[in-house]
């Protein structure tokens, strides 16, 4: 096969910009990020454009043949104008720490505005309600007041906000969820300003204070928003073995798109982990109630009365990933559904009064309907080809799709690299998103026809939680991958061969090695790992005493610690009743010896006394410790991690 170089010029030129500009370029420079995310999309144009006048114009055929080749470009061109979106969106960026710094130093300059911090509820346990309103209730800010609003009206949460000393607040009706529960709390309270946490999200102690300056420098600003951080590993993490290697799910959105979009002055609400000015709420009529994404649409409310939305991307709380498959898509079908409510509600993005077209584009949620219709055609183009023959496009040379297909794919691979660094690994990330597909396809079409239809779904969480087997995806997965494999086969015998010209399966086999590659993935996603222990353990290694020994706590939780002693002292036995001093606990911990060795011991805490309990939840999740990655190894490492998981193994 002969090849013309000059029509090799993309690549070439794709080849020169990464290999040479790229790393002179700077994450942080706006500048540069406009020339990563503008030459992207014009290799997505010229393939497109390449697409369309060689590949779909002279199409020609039975009249399945060229509607599945125009079905084909269609989806192409849905997935390239999403894609320009999020390239547009990537090509700023901001930070706002510097202005938290200054406006922390100015608070106590003039009168501080007063705080109600709301929690909202339904039906999460003690065990998870008990770490937010302890965190809250000891936030650094002299103005404040917490307020647990209870939809679930349990009698045993008011004895213990009562004890604690917050403020219980329930209504006569659970009206419009979430929405309406905060708008219960706006008219039983009067502080200037609401943070709102959800009940399995604990606020940093400096919150108030990194947050609060923004309102009092800028009378514009009705809601500053805040990342979402977990100190627990998601169904992702967990089922994979990649929780020491790989970041949550959600890094992507809150470490690298939501700072771009607060460089477009589009950032939005996300619910949880936010304070906002009750003015500009009143302003427009309360929490809007005409989605279950009330978060968006209060965003895009405020914005029609020139209230703005700000991201200020430091972490400042923590909280807990939904922790099963089941509570995983409990969480996504709710984001899934809300989103594509807002196309038909008159608070919007497409029908609000008074935004721009730029407003518009940035805050419609495309992504909810186009990328599940992308990664299902991802799937069915190999099998569609093996089985039927219809080829995905007028198919010209190898040396066209080297040409102009190429390129475009690297480009897009790499830019995502260098907008998202170790965010973001092709097969990896795409398998994630075709697992999700399978559940959230249904709900994308049920939505689209009825999209009022189903009610707001609290995301089960902790002791609520219950692990389990998707043995839907497991079953769909399975099929895809016996009609792949059984079209490859059958294609391969020349008496049983479903395909008239074999030009194209070379292509097909590479196709669909990826996809099965992608469907084991999604198969060892579906089964929730166990979990061990019913709270997180974070790593501390500070200086403590055992009874009247100095030893190094490892690690601590709720439930217990490790403990590292000198081979010198004398062991605890199994059983043994013991006191722990722990730092930032006023009195020692009681505790039972679970297991010793001669470095170890293993205890149990025994709570006798709650406050003791309280001032270790403050020490544990208000700021100072997490389970997070901070430095992600190479995609060497994850795939060997995702190799010990195929074989039942965890990597200790």
């Amino acid at each position: 096969m002969s090849f013309n170089l000059l029509s090799f010029r993309l690549f070439f030129v794709t080849a020169v910009f990464w290999l040479l500009l790229v790393p002179f370029l700077k994450h942080s420079r706006n500048a540069h990020r406009s020339i990563i995310t503008g030459y992207t999309a014009m290799t997505g144009f010229v393939y497109l454009s390449w697409r369309l006048i060689y590949t779909v114009v002279p199409v020609s055929g039975t009249l399945p043949e060229v509607l599945w080749v125009y079905l084909v470009f269609t989806v192409e061109v849905l997935s390239f104008v999403e894609i320009c979106i999020f390239l547009l969106i990537m090509s700023k960026t901001n930070t706002r720490s510097r202005e938290a710094d200054q406006f922390e130093k100015s608070l106590g300059q003039s009168a501080l505005p007063s705080v109600d911090v709301f929690i909202p509820t339904y039906n999460e346990g003690i065990d998870v309600l008990e770490k937010t309103i302890f965190g809250a209730k000891h936030l650094d800010y002299p103005n404040f007041k917490v307020w647990v609003l209870d939809d679930g009206k349990r009698q045993w949460l008011r004895d213990f906000c009562e004890r604690a000393q917050v403020g219980y607040l329930i209504r006569a009706d659970n009206s419009h969820a979430k929405a309406g529960n905060l708008n219960n709390g706006l008219q039983h309270t009067s502080g200037d300003l609401f943070a709102i946490f959800d009940a399995d999200f604990i606020p940093a102690r400096n919150f108030l204070r990194r947050t609060v300056g923004f309102f009092i420098k800028n009378d514009d600003i009705g809601i500053v928003q805040t990342p979402q951080h977990f100190f627990n590993r998601d169904p992702i993490q967990s089922n994979l073995y990649i929780d020491k290697v790989w970041p949550d799910e959600q890094r992507l959105f809150f470490d690298a798109m939501a700072p771009s979009r607060d460089g477009w002055n589009a950032a939005f609400c996300c619910g949880s982990c936010s304070i906002i000015r009750r003015k500009a709420v009143e302003k427009v009529g309360g929490i809007p109630t005409s989605s279950i994404t009330e978060d968006l649409l209060t965003t895009l409310c405020l914005l029609t009365v020139n209230y703005r939305t700000i991201y200020l991307g430091e972490k400042l709380s923590q909280g807990m990933a939904a922790d099963s498959i089941k509570g995983y898509f409990i969480q996504r079908a709710r984001w899934c559904r809300g989103g594509i409510q807002c196309f038909f509600v008159p608070e919007g993005p497409l029908r609000a009064k008074g935004l721009s077209l730029l407003q518009r584009i940035l805050f419609t949620p495309y992504g909810w309907i186009i990328q599940p219709i992308t990664r299902s055609m991802m799937l069915l183009i190999p099998i569609t080809y093996l089985w039927l023959g219809l080829l995905p496009l007028h198919f010209t040379t190898t040396a066209d799709l080297l040409a102009y297909q190429f390129p475009m794919l690297l480009c897009f691979a790499l830019s995502m690299q260098w907008l998202a660094p170790r965010k973001y690994i092709p097969i990896f990330s795409t398998s994630i998103g075709v697992f999700s597909m399978f559940r959230l396809l249904p709900v994308v079409i049920s939505s689209l026809i009825k999209p009022f239809g189903e009610p707001f779904r609290v995301t089960p969480k902790g002791a609520s939680s219950q692990t389990g087997v998707e043995w839907y995806i497991v079953s769909v997965c399975s099929i895809i991958i016996l009609i792949t494999i059984s079209g490859i086969c059958i294609n391969l015998i020349p008496e049983y061969r479903v395909l008239t010209t074999m030009e194209f399966f070379p292509y097909a086999l590479f196709w669909s090695s990826l996809n099965l590659i992608i469907m084991f993935i999604c198969v060892l996603i579906c089964f929730d790992t166990p979990r061990k222990r019913k709270e997180e353990r974070f790593v501390i290694n500070e200086p403590g005493m055992l009874g009247k020994k100095a030893v190094i706590i490892e690690d601590i939780s709720l439930g217990g610690c490790k403990i590292k002693h000198s081979s010198e002292q004398r062991t605890s036995e199994r059983g043994e009743r013991v006191e722990i001093n722990i730092k930032d606990v006023s009195q020692p911990i009681e505790a039972v010896v679970k297991n010793s060795n001669m470095n170890h011991i293993m205890c149990e805490f025994v709570w006798t006394k709650p406050a003791l309990r309280e001032e270790l939840i403050v020490k544990l999740f208000t700021g100072r410790y997490d389970n997070e990655i901070h430095h992600t190894p190479n995609f060497a490492t994850v795939l060997w991690h995702l190799f010990l998981r195929a074989f039942g193994r965890e990597l200790k």
